[in-house]
């Protein structure tokens, strides 16, 4: 037994308040150590007086109550993984669990792992000593379920399908402005100083397109006025960018998108501003005569060391070298706010009210979310919430984020931590590390029970995005190997998202490659693409199975994948040869349809699978 695999943290995604009166306990093992786990759970207040052979008693709940099993949910070649949810009526709660040998009990508790016996002597040990087991010092504590502090996510989330939008490389609409390059007139290395005019009006007009697709929900890379193409360097954040359009241009797109069932949500870039932005100029004038000196970070008033060009911006484009005030990465074109100074959390805090109030936009994305102190977004969450309690908080965090899921921050965050196993097992790419369908399982398992199973439908799923190389590079160029990859996010609990252009089969590098201009010529679209895509998304809405958090991994070896969610079976084979493959027994010899042709199949007992076949079988 691998006693330093037992773990059990209160207080975290592994004991959680799903609502107001249920906990969901998850506890890790050492692989294949345990036959079963339970819990024995209660009030630590309830007591109830009980007649006994040695008197009248007053017993806790969690001694009489009969223990409650744990299911064994996921297995590593590590770990495995139990989860239980348990419903609290007085929201209260203590716990510990046993865990079973074949012919052992252990008892974990708050403060140790220890052997209670034999099993066949574990009721004897029990009645003779009770606080073997039952002494509540030992135990895990959930002291209360505040209904402030659960976490709640707007409903429509978990239901919705993205589409991501860089404004100036989408569509310049069907009345294109002057000053603009020609719309797609580049196609390889693009930059963030070239400007294509791609506008509100043209987005607008594209909103049937989107609607025709599936799509009902669309995020907008920054919007407001900025100096680069990307607008992450924001100047006003009460303005859209001349170059989009103006304000009602705005306003009129997002009640055309609602018009059509497309909620909207914007980028908030609160973590850091551009070097246009007014405050910061101000100091760049002063100094420290600014009132806005301290709503920086800057080491001394000779901070500018380096050059300026002739309309007073830095030449400096490298990088590397450590600058003189802090900035986002080592860009000086991007100075760090201090958000916690009143004058910059009264802007941006306005900032978000005018948006919300004035324009109903369905929430936002937090930029470089987890550089921002908690105490801001606790604040942020608080009058976003007050404005609209149905409003979307989307974090961008490429990392394990349960600190900001905890019911006062985010409802979702950007969920590249899926997104990473994917690459790694359909991807063909140099810059990602290979793994076999074991692998895959073993990292699609471990996330499974990162979150609580009230976050993970509300996540963001993306496979490609503005900061990242598009799919179709990252699967070398192989269509099928598209297809296959998002089969399976479209198969996952979260929400799916299609980063603009995906469906028709664009290409692009890394950042800012993977920026260029969406191809709308429907001869120089792959319409096969869009047509699999448009299907998904019909079979995710009408199969909420595929919605569903949990899963049953049937198979796993070298490039094939089968597992089970609900009466849905997928198999996905990424192999370039054919393979032959053992049905589970719920599927084998059984009548099923193939959900993508419709086509009602009898299955013996094993598959002929060709090169990048893949299915989803619905037993009859």
């Amino acid at each position: 037994m691998n006693r330093g695999a037992i773990r059990h943290t209160p207080k975290s995604n592994m004991a959680f308040a799903l609502d107001f009166n249920h906990l969901e306990l998850v506890l890790q093992t050492g692989c294949n150590d345990f036959e079963k786990a339970e819990v024995i759970i209660g009030d630590p207040f309830h007591y109830t007086k009980t007649v006994t052979p040695d008197g009248v008693k007053w017993l806790w709940e969690g001694r009489k109550n009969p223990f409650l099993p744990m299911k064994k949910v996921y297995s590593t070649k590590d770990f495995d993984y139990y989860r239980v949810t348990y419903y609290t009526e007085s929201k209260r709660t203590k716990y510990a669990f046993l865990l079973y040998t074949a012919d052992e009990v252990y008892f974990y508790g708050s403060r140790a792992l220890k052997r209670i016996g034999f099993i066949d002597q574990f009721e004897g040990l029990i009645s003779q000593n009770p606080n073997l087991i039952f002494n509540l010092f030992d135990y895990f504590n959930y002291p209360y379920i505040n209904e402030e502090d659960v976490y709640v996510a707007p409903s429509w989330v978990k239901d919705t399908v993205w589409y991501e939008i860089f404004p100036d490389r989408f569509y310049p609409g069907s009345k294109p402005r002057e000053g603009f390059l020609p719309f797609g007139s580049v196609t390889e290395g693009i930059t963030n100083d070239q400007f294509f005019g791609g506008s509100l009006k043209g987005i607008t007009e594209k909103i049937p397109y989107l609607k025709e697709l599936g799509i009902t929900g669309i995020y907008f890379t920054p919007l407001f006025e900025a100096y680069s193409a990307h607008k992450y360097d924001t100047k006003d954040y009460f303005k859209i960018d001349p170059q989009f359009g103006t304000n009602e241009d705005f306003l009129e797109l997002v009640e055309t998108a609602h018009q059509a069932g497309i909620r909207v949500i914007l980028d908030a870039v609160f973590n850091h501003c551009g070097w246009d932005f007014p405050f910061f100029q101000d100091v760049v004038k002063n100094k420290k005569a600014s009132p806005y000196y301290d709503c920086f970070y800057i080491e001394d008033e000779d901070f500018i060391n380096f050059p300026l060009d002739e309309n007073g911006r830095p030449l400096r484009k490298d990088h590397t070298e450590p600058l003189k005030y802090r900035t986002f990465a080592m860009t000086p074109f991007m100075p760090k706010l201090k958000q916690s100074h009143p004058l910059i959390e009264e802007y941006l805090l306005k900032v978000v009210e005018y948006w919300m109030k004035n324009y109903h936009i369905d929430g936002w994305r937090l930029d470089v979310c987890n550089e921002v102190s908690h105490s801001f977004w606790r604040k942020f969450r608080s009058l976003v919430k007050s404005i609209n309690p149905e409003a979307y908080i989307l974090g961008e965090n490429w990392d394990d984020s349960m600190a900001w899921l905890m019911g006062d921050q985010l409802d979702g965050v950007m969920n590249y931590e899926l997104a990473y196993p994917v690459w790694q097992f359909f991807g063909q790419s140099e810059s990602d590390t290979h793994i076999d369908a074991c692998e895959f399982k073993a990292l699609i398992s471990q996330l499974l029970v990162r979150y609580p199973t009230s976050v993970t439908p509300n996540l963001f799923n993306l496979l490609d995005s503005h900061d990242t190389m598009r799919v179709l590079n990252r699967m070398g160029r192989n269509k099928a190997l598209v297809k296959l990859a998002y089969l399976f996010l479209f198969s996952m609990s979260g929400a799916p998202v299609l980063y603009y252009g995906t469906e028709v089969g664009m290409e692009g590098g890394h950042d800012p490659d993977c920026r260029r201009c969406m191809i709308w010529d429907e001869t120089k679209q792959d319409l096969d693409l869009f047509a699999f895509f448009k299907q998904l998304i019909v079979l995710r809405k009408n199969y909420p199975e595929m919605k569903e958090v949990d899963l049953v991994w049937h198979c796993a070896i070298d490039e094939t994948i089968l597992y089970q969610k609900g009466s849905l079976y997928f198999v996905l084979h990424k192999g370039s040869r054919e393979k032959e493959l053992a049905l589970p027994n719920g599927l084998a010899g059984k009548t099923a349809k193939n959900l993508f042709t419709n086509e009602k199949k009898s299955l013996g007992k094993t598959i002929v699978l060709r090169p990048y076949q893949y299915f989803i079988f619905q037993v009859l």
